[in-house]
């Protein structure tokens, strides 16, 4: 696939800064004999951490990481699983509400300031006021829809959460189960909109019951079929998701609803029991500095939690439509308090369960 115009400048500046800021001011000593080990996702996400962040690291300084990919919950397991033993990893990439639900497992290590040094210039909502890990990337959830099987219909575009209930789209609606990080998300807006909140999901699963489903979704790869397919003509999915597939010539068009979107977080943070805890916190600064954001905000493509790009993204708006990726885009977005769900969540897909039985 050929990169639109500002991706191949973008990529082309981020590589081209990255050698010429080489120096950075805080560096390991080289370290050919050290390995990081970082559990990912996969996927274009590890490929662009590895384009942007691990080749420039190990050049730097010699050490070298290796990325290990696979689901959270798993990951997260094998950290438990250790016991007190050295862990299978040494940093680990999360979504937000999947690191936040892992947090009293105390499985994390704070972060020294003086070490991962641009945490201060990231927003205040990516920051841990516990001194955990930030987050390196916001993203969105709204609504995708197929323009063409709109038109075709004779449906107006959506812009509101409301809009998937349309009994015009009945049988033609995608939607994610709860067990999904956007499926919860959807949850939160569903439940907000009904007058509830992160306590009270039942009120969200209540309404979603009611919507004629193409399907339950349970992974990302087949709701993608099935936009590509032309079997679904809406979902409640995220922003990066969306334009993948836009980018491959499917005729979608994400919009955040009039009720706002939902925000979330790719977080990362050090492992209890790391050996190489100032490598460890190195590698992670150098993941939230604006280089490799811009990178990851080019490939993926996720909104940067790094401030300094704001000027940078407000000059290409082409770019810049894709993810949250200014103040005010975020205020359109609601950034649920996980922790607040998180003694509901259980309950919350038992709920789901016995509710969407038989639809």
């Amino acid at each position: 696939m050929k990169l639109p115009r500002y991706s191949r400048l973008i990529i082309g500046s981020v590589l081209t800064l990255t050698a010429l800021l080489g120096a950075a001011p805080a560096r390991a000593q080289n370290r050919p004999d050290v390995t990081l080990r970082v559990a990912s996702y996969g996927g274009a996400f590890t490929a662009s951490q590895r384009r942007y962040v691990g080749d420039v690291f190990t050049a730097q300084t010699g050490i070298k990481v290796q990325y290990i990919d696979g689901s959270t919950p798993d990951q997260i397991a094998r950290v438990i699983a250790a016991n007190g033993r050295e862990p299978p990893f040494d940093v680990m990439y999360m979504v937000k509400d999947d690191r936040d639900a892992a947090m009293s497992l105390g499985i994390f290590a704070k972060l020294d300031p003086a070490i991962v040094t641009n945490t201060k210039f990231l927003y205040d909502e990516a920051k841990n006021p516990d001194g955990y890990g930030p987050g390196l990337a916001f993203y969105s959830v709204g609504i995708a829809y197929n323009t063409e099987k709109f038109k075709q219909a004779g449906i107006d575009p959506p812009t509101s959460w409301r809009d998937l209930w349309n009994p015009k789209l009945a049988g033609r609606v995608a939607v994610a189960r709860p067990e999904l990080s956007y499926g919860r998300e959807f949850l939160m807006a569903v439940t907000r909109m009904q007058g509830g909140d992160e306590a009270t999901p039942e009120k969200g699963i209540d309404a979603i019951s009611q919507i004629k489903a193409y399907a339950y979704f349970t992974a990302s790869a087949p709701l993608a079929a099935a936009f590509v397919s032309g079997d679904v003509w809406a979902a409640a999915w995220i922003n990066a998701q969306t334009w993948r597939l836009i980018d491959q010539g499917v005729p979608l068009r994400y919009v955040i609803p009039k009720e706002g979107g939902v925000g979330n977080l790719d977080t990362i943070d050090m492992v209890v029991g790391t050996r190489h805890p100032k490598e460890a916190q190195l590698y992670i600064n150098m993941v939230l500095g604006p280089l490799a954001e811009l990178g990851n905000a080019t490939d993926n493509p996720l909104g940067p939690t790094n401030t300094l790009l704001v000027p940078i993204l407000k000059a290409y708006p082409e770019m810049a439509q894709r993810f949250p990726a200014s103040p005010e885009d975020l205020q359109h977005l609601y950034l649920p308090d996980w922790l607040k769900y998180l003694p509901h969540r259980d309950d919350a897909v038992d709920d789901w369960n016995r509710k969407m039985a038989g639809h």
